[in-house]
C-alpha cells in the first residue's frame, strides 16, 4: 500500500491553503498519498471556522476516522506529538512545525513511517514552490457569480488593497497603505484601486488616493466571494494576513504585489514581491 500524508488543516482560508499547499508538495516529494484532517484543527478554534478548501477541487481525499488524531489537546495527540519529539526523523510519524527554522525542516524531511501526520501553517511559499504552477491552477477559486463585476476587475492596471483590522492585532498602519497606495502609483500608468476588507470605513476614512479612481467592496456574505475578485485584480497592497497573501499569489502573473516589511507574524513575502515599511498597532 501507498504510503500515506496526513494533513491536519486548520485556521482561516489563508493558512488552510498554506496547509494545504505544504503537505500537498511534501506527498509529492516523499511519494505519498495525500489525505485529509478537516475536523482536528478545528476541535478548539476561538472564531468558529470550519474547513473550506471543499469548495476549491483539491488534490487529495478525506481521511479515515481512525487516522485522525482528534483534539490537539486530547490525549492520543498529545502522545503521539511527545513521543514523535524523541524520534530520529526518518521514523517520525508526526511532523509539527518549528517556528523560526528554516525551509528545509520540510522540505528535505523524509520519513521511513508508512503513515506520516503533517501540523502546521506553514507560512512561506519555500514550502511549495517545487509545485506552485500546479498550485495555482490547482486553487483558483470558485466564480463570483458577477460575470461584469469580474471582467471589470481583471482589465487595467486594477490594485487589490486589503484591509483586515477587526478582531485582529497586530493591525497595519495607515501610513503602510499610504506609502504602498505611492507606490503603485509612481509605478503603475493608471492604477484603479479596489479596496476590501473588514473595516471600510476606516479605510475611507484614513486612506487618500489623490485623482486615481477608487471603488470600496463591501464584504460579501461568503468570504470566497470576496477572495475570489480579490485574486482577479492585476496588482496588490495586501494586508498582514495570510487570506490576502493568496488572494495576490493567485493573481495573474507579471503583478506588482507590495507587502508589509514587519508583518507581525511568521509570514514570508513571495518572490518578486516589494516590501514596503509599517508599524504596528496593538492598542484596541
Amino acid at each position: 500500500m501507498k504510503p500515506r500524508l496526513i494533513a491536519i488543516i486548520k485556521g482561516g482560508l489563508g493558512n488552510q491553503l498554506f496547509g494545504y499547499a505544504a503537505a500537498r508538495a511534501l506527498a509529492r516529494r516523499d511519494g505519498r498519498k495525500l489525505l485529509i484532517d478537516d475536523s482536528s484543527g478545528f476541535a478548539r478554534d476561538d472564531y468558529g471556522r470550519s474547513f473550506r478548501l471543499d469548495r476549491f477541487p483539491i488534490e487529495a481525499d478525506p481521511a479515515p476516522a481512525d487516522a485522525r488524531l482528534g483534539d490537539p489537546k486530547g490525549l492520543r495527540h498529545r502522545w503521539t506529538r511527545s513521543i514523535n519529539k524523541l524520534l530520529p526523523p526518518f521514523w517520525k510519524d508526526y511532523v509539527k512545525e518549528a517556528p523560526g527554522r528554516p525551509p528545509e525542516q520540510l522540505t528535505s524531511f523524509h520519513s521511513k513511517r508508512q503513515t506520516l501526520h503533517l501540523n502546521g501553517y506553514w507560512q512561506s511559499e519555500a514550502y511549495f514552490a517545487d509545485i506552485a504552477n500546479s498550485l495555482r491552477r490547482e486553487l483558483q477559486p470558485p466564480a463570483s457569480g458577477d460575470d461584469e463585476l469580474e471582467r471589470g476587475l481583471q482589465t487595467g492596471d486594477t490594485v487589490m488593497l486589503h484591509i483586515r483590522r477587526i478582531r485582529y492585532a497586530p493591525r497595519l498602519d495607515s501610513g503602510y497603505y499610504t506609502r504602498g497606495i505611492h507606490a503603485a502609483a509612481e509605478t503603475l500608468d493608471s492604477p484603479r484601486f479596489e479596496v476590501f476588507g473588514d473595516d471600510l470605513d476606516w479605510a475611507r476614512e484614513r486612506l487618500e488616493f489623490g485623482d486615481h479612481p477608487v471603488r470600496f467592496h463591501d464584504p460579501a456574505d461568503d468570504e470566497l466571494i470576496d477572495f475570489r475578485r480579490m485574486t482577479l485584480c492585476r496588482h496588490a497592497i495586501v494586508a498582514n494576513s495570510s487570506f490576502s497573501w493568496w488572494a495576490a499569489w493567485l493573481q495573474p502573473p507579471g503583478g506588482q504585489v507590495w507587502t508589509p516589511d514587519n508583518p507581525g507574524w511568521p509570514l514570508r513575502p513571495a518572490a518578486g514581491w516589494t516590501t514596503v515599511a509599517n508599524k504596528l498597532e496593538y492598542d484596541a
